[in-house]
């Protein structure tokens, strides 16, 4: 299964036209089921997304 989530990645390489806002929506798609398939709970792969993608507040 690990190979298959590595393989969806690799495609994305191949998409072209896509917006930086879109290429990054996959990307972060593609970490959630990722993080799904490893026996996440949808709550702990969302806040921990959202952890990754909050800037640094001080």
């Amino acid at each position: 299964m690990a190979t298959d989530n590595f393989l969806s990645m690799e495609n994305l390489q191949g998409f072209e036209g896509l917006s930086a806002l879109e290429e990054s929506a996959v990307r972060l798609h593609e970490i959630y089921k990722s993080l799904m398939t490893g026996g996440f709970t949808e709550d702990e792969a969302l806040s921990l997304i959202a952890k990754m993608t909050k800037p640094n507040s001080e």
